[in-house]
Order: C-alpha cells, then sequence, then structure tokens
C-alpha cells in the first residue's frame, strides 16, 4: 500500500513545478440506469471542502474532469443521492477508471470495482478505525451514558466528553506519525486531527513529521495557514477581519465596526431549524443594547438570498445581513450552525458559543450584562 501510494507521489510531483493539474476519471457501470445515481465531488484545498463536480454521460459511463489543488486529486464518490456508502479515492493526470463490476450491490455498490490509475482508501480507512478503535469505544460508551440525560449545567460531563474525544484524535495523530510518508495520513492531519487537538502543537507536529512534498505543496500551505488562523481564534482569542459587501450592497469592514462597538457575529442558515429556533433570543438581544452599542453582524451560509430577504421582513430582523460568503465562514472555522462569536471593541473574542453549550443563551446574555456593566462604571 505504501509502496502504491510512493508511485502516486512521484507521479504527481512534477505537476506540482510545472502548473495548473486536472485530473479525469471514467466510471463505468453494467447498465445506463446506475449511471445518473452517483455523485461526484473533488476537494479543493483552499475551500476546505468537497466540491461537486458535474459529469458527463454517454450509456453506461460518467466522466469527470477538472483541475486540483491537492498534491494529487482526492475524490468521493456516493450512490443514489448523498446515501451512503461511499468511495473515496486518489489519482493523479493520468487519466483513471473505476469499474463498477456486474451485479451491482445497491447496499455497496462499490464494493465489486476495478481500478486504474487510481487508488482506493478502503484499506487505509480500515487500518486507522482498527487503530483508535478502543478510544472510540470509551467515547460512544460516555456518550451514550452522558448525552441523554444532558442539562447545561453539568459543565463536568462536558468536559469529560471533551477529553474523550480529544483521546481519540491524539491516538490518530499516534497513527498520522507512524505513517507520516502517507497521503492518506497527511489527509488524516489536515481534516480530523486539526479540529480538537491544539493549534500549536498540530503547527509543531506539522513542522516536524511529514517530508517537505506534503509541507511545500500548495495543500500544505492551507493546512499551516488554516492552523495560523485557529492559533489566533483560540489561543490568543483575537478577531480576525474580513471586507464583505452585505445584502443590501453596503461594504463591511469588520474591524471598523469592533473598533467602535461590541459585534455579534452570528452564522446561521435558512435550512437550519436551530439557527431558525435562535432568532427570538437575538431579537430580544438586539432590543436590550442599542446599535451604538452593539452591532449584530448575520452570515448565511448557503440560504437562498430571496429566502433570507423574506426572513427579514416576516420576523423584523433589525440587523446587518451578509449571505453566502463562504470565506467568512471559513476564516472563524466554522464546524457547525448556529456559531456566534462576540467581539469586544479590542478585538478580543469574548464568546463562542461552540465552546460550551449554551442552550437559551444564557453566557452569552451574562457576558453582555457584565460587558456593559463595566463600561459604564
Amino acid at each position: 500500500m505504501k509502496y502504491i501510494l510512493c508511485i502516486l507521489i512521484t507521479l504527481a510531483s512534477p505537476v506540482l513545478i510545472l502548473g495548473q493539474k486536472k485530473f479525469n476519471v471514467t466510471f463505468v457501470l453494467p447498465d445506463s440506469a446506475y449511471v445518473k445515481k452517483m455523485n461526484f465531488y473533488y476537494y479543493d484545498c483552499i475551500e476546505r471542502s468537497y466540491i461537486p463536480v458535474s459529469a458527463t454521460y454517454t450509456n453506461n459511463t460518467a466522466n469527470i474532469s477538472h483541475s486540483y489543488n491537492t498534491i494529487y486529486a482526492k475524490i468521493l464518490i456516493d450512490y443514489n443521492f448523498g446515501k451512503r456508502p461511499f468511495m473515496s479515492i486518489v489519482t493523479t493526470e493520468k487519466p483513471a477508471t473505476i469499474t463498477l463490476n456486474s451485479p451491482i450491490n445497491e447496499a455497496d455498490p462499490f464494493n465489486n470495482a476495478t481500478i486504474i490509475n487510481a487508488l482506493d482508501w478502503k484499506q487505509e480507512i480500515s487500518a486507522m478505525t482498527a487503530y483508535i478503535k478502543e478510544p472510540q469505544e470509551r467515547y460512544n460508551q460516555m456518550y451514550d451514558s452522558i448525552v441523554p440525560g444532558w442539562t447545561p449545567h453539568d459543565s463536568l460531563a462536558f468536559e469529560r466528553l471533551k477529553e474523550a474525544r480529544i483521546a481519540i484524535e491524539n491516538k490518530r495523530l499516534e497513527y498520522i506519525r507512524e505513517h507520516s510518508y502517507s497521503y492518506y495520513s497527511f489527509s488524516l492531519f489536515e481534516k480530523f486531527s486539526i479540529i480538537n487537538l491544539s493549534p500549536d502543537l498540530l503547527l509543531q507536529q506539522f513542522a516536524t513529521i511529514f517530508p517537505a512534498r506534503f509541507k511545500n505543496s500548495e495543500e500544505g500551505a492551507s493546512v499551516k495557514n488554516y492552523l495560523l488562523n485557529r492559533a489566533i481564534l483560540e489561543d490568543k482569542k483575537k478577531a480576525l477581519s474580513f471586507t464583505a459587501t452585505d445584502i443590501d450592497s453596503n461594504k463591511i469592514v469588520l474591524n471598523e465596526i469592533y473598533k467602535k462597538k461590541q459585534v455579534l457575529l452570528v452564522f446561521w442558515g435558512t435550512w437550519c431549524k436551530p439557527c431558525i429556533d435562535e432568532i427570538p433570543l437575538l431579537k430580544a438581544i438586539r432590543k436590550k443594547y442599542s446599535i451604538d452599542q452593539l452591532e449584530i453582524i448575520a452570515i448565511a451560509y448557503q440560504s437562498p438570498p430571496e429566502k433570507v430577504r423574506q426572513l427579514i421582513k416576516e420576523q423584523q430582523l433589525d440587523w446587518t445581513h451578509i449571505v453566502n460568503n463562504d470565506s467568512i465562514s471559513l476564516l472563524y472555522q466554522v464546524m457547525g450552525y448556529p456559531e456566534i462569536y462576540l467581539i469586544d471593541t479590542n478585538g478580543n473574542i469574548k464568546y463562542k458559543k461552540s465552546s460550551y453549550p449554551d442552550i437559551n443563551l444564557e453566557n452569552l446574555n451574562k457576558i453582555l450584562d457584565i460587558g456593559f456593566r463595566s463600561i459604564k462604571e
């Protein structure tokens, strides 16, 4: 497995120097009825997400082709409109073919595939999953015992659950260190361990465990920049400024606003029920503090502008709205919705909702009350 990965990486390396890379993958199925049940995505290291890619169809084949900025192309394929299982492959610019052999098993269509000029990560995934099995099982048991009866005031239980989650990531990082020349391990580092472990620890690990061809790639630069921003947000607890245009085409510059008043950044979506349920709580905050004291900036993610406008009108949302600016969610490394940041007039992050579950925004209201009381005094 390592030998195959090294060959693929060697094939890809000259392209990193020469410029733009483009993958080309053909999927062959026994019958044309199956072809359009498949969905295709490629990983963009700048956007830090999988991007849908359209296929061209000919009888029982589907072809996808696109430029890529990873060390070599990471492609995800799911079947039957987003339902599991899915297939994860890596390839280079050399044309690849994936043939799903007959008969197709609807429950696991990728189990019997012939692959040419690409690599299925199934074995690597199985090996890593087995490696972290013990801490994962401990976490699952703890989750099942804590979460059903958890209350917002049980901070100790929440911290225990967080520590169990970090134990999984430490074990996963151990696996990555032991397989540091595998591109799969590099991708694991990028997509999983960086979420929960300290950015300072991960920056040190990034600098020492991976070969230069990983660290010095465009993908490596993206990972490092992400970790540096995490260190600013989490360790220094400083806001990252941005410039954007709101739904009414007004220019918004974050650091120009927070120098004058506190700012509540609200990440939400029209598709997100908890976000909609939170609107009355935000309206109460808006009513309590004047626009001169507190600016609320809501960033709607993957939401139709017309739907946002409808909610603004129906709910009388009297604050600033930015729509579908994914770069802000990426900058603030939003992992779930709704998410809220409170920024004071020195650019300090005073509150982050996901740092601890905050039912009815009770903690946020306490922090706001204390902050504005101290200003008056």
